[in-house]
């Protein structure tokens, strides 16, 4: 193996200055059964630059990022570190070359404590080679307090929200002082107000000489810290182009290889009948309290609201994933609480918002992951219809464009967003009378997002009624009707399409009220 270059960062020492290349990547090709996700990639990164990596799902960035990483080994190609060429062959190889990724799919110890999380692998000793649990805990609470984050030490990773996880990721990979920060979709399950805390971070590290590779499909956070863009698609290397001189609707151009003019798509569809009514839905722990609404036939009603608000806990009741009490109503039939099979058969279709912990199995097929929505139509008797099955589940793949060799990969080795794409589509599939979709476009790229959005439409003209569960503010404006608003576990406020804005939300989201302008506004109109 060729000379590794490590540098001792573990005392945050670091001796490159502005602009100097840390990694060189030259003609990186990798395959896939079936699959060529990266042909004659190349790409360099520099101290005290953010560099981001985009294109569409299935591009080859996150396959890229791993190859820097030490999770995967490049087929052919050069990898330079410091000017000098080496192998990576392991993710504690890049560590101790300072290379540190965080990853949109978590890979915390669910059931250690944030502090030995943040730690793992480097637990402070004693003398006599002993953990010593003081220091872990002072040294747990610095890096928790560096990015902001409020939560005990002590407290176990699996009683965890998905943002307070992905935050504890983020202050395990500052805690090790890193060279290089490879960023893979780390906003996709944070609030605003954690992502906006992450980029004043990032900026910090940057200013301090850190490299940062950051890998999203947000173009917001890209266009505030970015300073190049490297764009990826099929595999191949399209540009490298400097920002902000690049225009948002070029870069864009350049990950879809289309102009994408109408990117929400929103119709109108006249509302029809009321479809679901829920009376005063709430859970016995108190997370979500008596909340009251109802949608409509061909009606994309959203949910707003910060983490911790009871908006995840309303579409988890909804969908049967926890116990919940009230009354819940789908087209004047009592639907029976916590029980998901009941949920399906009263004809509510819902998809969580952790694909993977919740929605996914990982040790199965493309296939077996679609088909297992269907079972009640596909077996006759207790019999599987195979040939059945393999039909429906091929048809699904192409309506839903999901990027896949084969019926019978495993779902593991997909993109998140085809991943993301086989669960919204065995579940449209099923064309439920009610949707319930939790974070449906976290993680994808802009292209599928736009797909999404037009799924999310045909639904609704088809006659569902749509609830979408989300913490992106303007896709909620975008395709919504109506926006409802939680704070502190139930809808605190309500706003119609034509008079909702981003800072009325925001104001009830941290707030609890909404403004009295905006009060008077709905009165007004209730008149």
């Amino acid at each position: 193996m060729s000379d590794v270059i490590a540098l001792d960062h573990r005392n945050g020492g670091r001796t490159e200055k502005a602009g100097d290349v840390i990694v060189r990547l030259e003609g990186i090709y990798k395959s896939f059964p079936g699959v060529r996700a990266l042909v004659n990639v190349g790409l360099t990164v520099r101290a005290g630059e953010v560099h981001a990596l985009t294109g569409e799902n299935g591009s080859g960035k996150s396959t890229l990022s791993k190859v820097i990483a030490g999770l995967i080994q490049p087929d052919e190609g050069q990898i330079l570190v410091d000017g000098k060429a080496c192998r990576i062959e392991s993710p504690s190889q890049a560590l101790q070359m300072g290379f540190v990724m965080i990853s949109q799919e978590l890979t915390l110890a669910p059931t250690l404590t944030v502090a030995e999380n943040i730690f793992l692998g480097r637990l402070p000793r004693t003398r006599f080679g002993l953990i010593d649990w003081p220091r872990l805990e002072k040294d747990a609470v610095a890096a928790l307090d560096r990015l902001g984050v409020h939560v005990s030490p002590h407290a176990i990773v699996s009683d965890l929200s998905v943002e307070l996880r992905q935050e504890i990721e983020i202050a395990r990979a500052l805690s090790s002082n890193a060279r290089l920060l490879i960023l893979d979709e780390a906003t996709s399950s944070l609030s605003e107000a954690a992502t906006e805390r992450l980029l004043n971070l990032v900026r910090q590290e940057r200013d301090g000489g850190m490299a940062i590779l950051m890998i999203t499909h947000r173009m917001p956070e890209i266009y505030a810290v970015a300073s190049i863009a490297t764009v990826l698609r099929d595999g191949r290397l399209v540009a490298t182009t400097p920002l902000p001189d690049t225009r948002e609707s070029e870069l864009v151009r350049l990950m879809v290889g289309r102009e994408i003019t109408d990117f929400y798509g929103k119709r109108e569809i006249a509302a029809g009948e009321t479809v679901i009514e829920i009376q005063d839905l709430h859970t016995p722990q108190g997370l979500l309290k008596p909340t009251s609404l109802s949608v409509r036939r061909g009606e994309i009603v959203g949910i707003a609201g910060l983490v911790g608000s009871g908006k995840s806990e309303f579409g988890m009741v909804l969908g049967g994933a926890i116990e919940g009490a009230g009354t819940v109503k789908v087209r004047g039939r009592a639907v029976p609480l916590g029980d998901p099979g009941k949920a399906i058969a009263a004809g509510i279709g819902y998809v969580p918002d952790d694909r993977k912990a919740s929605a996914l199995l990982l040790v199965r097929s493309v296939l077996e992951n679609f088909s297992l929505a269907w079972m009640d139509r596909l077996c006759s008797g207790g019999v599987l219809n195979t040939r059945r099955e393999r039909g429906e589940v091929a048809d699904a793949i192409r309506k839903y464009r999901v990027a896949t060799s084969s019926p019978t990969t495993s779902i593991v080795t997909l993109s998140g967003g085809n991943q993301q794409k086989v669960i919204l589509g065995r579940t449209f599939v099923r064309k439920p009378d009610v949707l319930v979709l939790s974070e449906p476009t976290r993680g994808i790229d802009v292209g599928a997002k736009s797909e999404i959005y037009r799924m999310l439409q045909d639904a609704a003209e088809a006659g569902a009624a749509v609830l979408v569960i989300s913490s992106e503010l303007p896709e909620l404006l975008g395709i919504c009707d109506r926006i409802a608003v939680f704070f502190e576990g139930s809808v605190q406020g309500e706003f119609d399409r034509s008079e909702a804005t981003e800072q009325a939300i925001a104001h009830v989201a941290v707030a609890g009220a909404q403004k009295p302008e905006e009060e008077n506004r709905l009165s007004g109109a209730r008149q």
